[in-house]
């Protein structure tokens, strides 16, 4: 059967496990090629070669720059490599070789080829993150049939052993690196999730740093040195302290052996000390049980079984406050380090033969939920919203649409839309999926194409977005947009802004007229230049005087170079401000056109204009003196409020200053 060749993966943040559903429908950890049934995510760089597991592991503290640990803390993070030997790994590609060393031993166990996988994840994980899971096991060769919450995976093992009771379990699943909490109803065959909630970077991990905190302060309070400005010495403080750490759960104290550099430090670590020093950490594990029961609006004694999930609810502290909370010891049915990769093994089966048209072995349905809302940034009170599109713990897959969005401006053919992750009603404070362009909008008059955005969150709880042009019916494409813009400088008002004086230098502007024109020109660079944006120069006749520059001196010399001569080439001009100021998403393109009369050819200029506005430039217009032709200008200006007239020069400048003081403050 084809189901037999998909696997579930538990990839942790200290430890993984691969599982499989058996000949007889039972699912089974598959031991590592060292016989052991869970092996260390730990990477080691040697050479040529890459060795994952307990080799790797072990050498930390003899090779500490050439081992990767806690990779999947950093997994989705665009800003985090690990370099070896000038090549640099990002933390999906380091933790594909983790998967590709489960995937490698499970075959030799099973003697045949896996290459379907699903792979759990912390139900708290992100959008980023859970695509960058997504993309690690496709590097790794594995066709992932889905991703599955780890709460939820250890609720469908233990759902096996309870299928057809009726009762509400919490999954309290503290890992190595994160912590997620989920409650869920087991009702006969299905299990459906209903509020769940989590930390990524809260973990074992963090009660281990604890103890090393408080380890290296009293060595250096007995020896005046610091082991942890040591790599290695730090990695051989780490294994001592992980191991007092897993003592402690059995012991009510341990001694703590230490040496470095000829010194010796024999600490005594009670349990009592320890569960003090990670108290904090404690905490906040409690405080989001209890917000997780308040987002599915129930009291403790509401919870029929507490149910543990990860090799950190082995210490005592946890057990002992869960007891406490719930006036009941947690369950103690299934192994907390297997049980998310037996659900996953479960899941695994389901998916594979389901594609394969089977009948599957397991009839245990999952019904998982949205562990972060989905929502779009928008603009209100001269403030930056999260407008909520889709609730947290919504079931999923889900989607939501609105169709109310309409174009701004003539021929517009894109629209941008920022999406973000998380609870809170400022965008800053969620997690910022990015910024969208969508384009292939047919060019109409502004407010004539009507869009319908539909929001969805698929059944790997990933996000996906799509519009469709209400008129057409068609589906737009869309892409990440280029650029360098973040969420943060729209908020600080830092949006990036090329804009291009496009003058006129016709010979009727010979005389006091060019002069009160620089003077103006002038006045204008010196107001509107902030960071982040830039100015060029355009003379017609003349051409470029200044490319986009923040360089004040370069665009004052230009001005100072503007000499009326010959006829009025306005679209020459426009056509070399458009060149200048190419489209680039998140930047706002401004051409401020001075004239004094008529250009050469009106069809040309208005062509140009078009050209302008349909790819979102404004276009601001500005007539001196009686022989221009108002009309036509004010009909190139991006609205009326964009038209300026001054009758004589002389009021150029005042008009200038107004305009800088606006877009300073756009």
């Amino acid at each position: 059967m084809s189901s037999s060749r998909a696997v579930g993966i538990d990839l942790g943040t200290t430890f993984s496990a691969i599982a499989h559903v058996n000949r007889h429908g039972v699912p089974e950890i598959l031991h590592n090629a060292e016989g052991d049934r869970i092996t260390p995510s730990v990477v080691l760089f040697d050479g040529d070669e890459v060795i994952v597991g307990n080799y790797a592991k072990q050498s930390a503290v003899v090779y500490p720059e050439q081992v990767v640990e806690f990779i999947k803390r950093f997994i989705g993070d665009p800003d985090f490599t690990f370099e070896y030997r000038n090549e640099q790994y990002t933390p999906e590609r380091i933790s594909s070789f983790i998967l590709a060393k489960l995937k490698h031993d499970a075959e030799l166990r099973l003697g045949h080829r896996i290459d379907q996988a699903v792979i759990t994840v912390p139900a708290y994980f992100n959008d980023h993150q859970r695509q960058a899971t997504l993309r690690a096991g496709e590097m790794a060769g594995l066709r992932v049939l889905k991703l599955i919450n780890e709460p939820t995976a250890a609720a469908f093992a233990y759902g096996l052993n309870n299928a057809d009771s009726n009762k509400r379990v919490l999954v309290f699943d503290l890992g190595g690196g994160t912590f997620d909490v989920t409650i869920c109803q087991i009702q006969g065959r299905d299990i459906i999730v209903n509020a769940t909630n989590g930390d990524h970077q809260l973990g074992g991990k963090d009660w281990d740093d604890a103890l090393i905190r408080y380890a290296a302060k009293c060595f250096e309070e007995k020896h005046g040195m610091d082991p942890l400005e040591d790599l290695a010495a730090y990695h051989d403080l780490r294994q001592k302290c992980v191991s007092a750490k897993i003592s402690l759960t059995r012991r009510p104290k341990v001694n703590l052996f230490y040496d470095y550099k000829g010194k010796i430090m024999r600490l005594e670590v009670t349990r009592e000390k320890f569960e003090d020093l990670t108290s904090g950490l404690m905490r906040r594990a409690e405080l989001m049980t209890d917000e997780v029961l308040e987002d599915a609006g129930l009291k403790r004694d509401a919870i029929d079984t507490v149910l543990l999930a990860g090799g950190s609810t082995r210490m005592p502290m946890v057990r002992a406050m869960l007891k406490e909370h719930f006036s009941r010891a947690p369950a103690t049915d299934i192994n907390p380090d297997e049980c998310v990769a037996l659900g996953a093994a479960l899941t695994a089966a389901l998916e594979a033969a389901r594609l394969s048209g089977e009948k599957p072995d397991i009839d245990i349905r999952t019904h998982d939920v949205t562990s972060h809302s989905l929502g779009m940034v928008v603009f209100r009170d001269q403030k930056l919203h999260n407008s909520r599109i889709i609730s947290k713990n919504t079931r999923i897959p889900c989607e939501q649409t609105r169709d109310n969005y309409v174009t701004t401006h003539d021929g517009q053919t894109t629209m941008d839309l920022w999406l973000v992750q998380g609870e809170n009603i400022d965008p800053l404070e969620c997690n910022v999926l990015g910024h969208f362009e969508f384009y292939g909008i047919p060019p109409r008059p502004a407010g004539d194409s009507r869009l319908a955005v539909t929001y969805r969150y698929n059944a790997n709880g990933i996000v996906e977005v799509e519009a469709m042009d209400l008129r057409s019916g068609q589906t737009l494409a869309h892409r990440l947009a280029a650029g360098h813009i973040t969420l943060e400088d729209l908020a600080r008002n830092r949006i990036p802004m090329q804009m291009a004086l496009v003058m006129d230098c016709s010979g009727s502007m010979y005389g006091q007229s060019i002069e009160d024109a620089k003077v103006a020109a002038r006045s204008f660079v010196e107001r509107s230049l902030q960071p982040g944006r830039q100015l060029a120069i355009v003379a017609f006749p003349g051409g470029v005087l200044a490319p986009p520059t923040s360089d004040i001196r370069r665009l004052i010399g230009a001005i100072d170079n503007l000499t009326p001569i010959g006829s009025t080439p306005m679209a020459d001009g426009l056509r070399q401000g458009r060149d200048l100021l190419r489209p680039r998403a998140g930047v706002q393109r401004v051409f401020v056109v001075m004239t004094d009369g008529h250009p050469d050819d009106p069809d040309a200029v208005t062509a140009e204009i078009h050209r302008i506005r349909s790819t979102g430039g404004r276009v601001v217009a500005i007539g001196v003196g009686p022989q221009v032709q108002q009309e036509f200008l004010l009909g190139l200006a991006s609205s009326p409020k964009d038209y300026h007239f001054c009758s004589e020069s002389v009021q150029l400048k005042g008009t200038f200053i107004n305009l800088a003081t606006e877009l300073s403050a756009t």
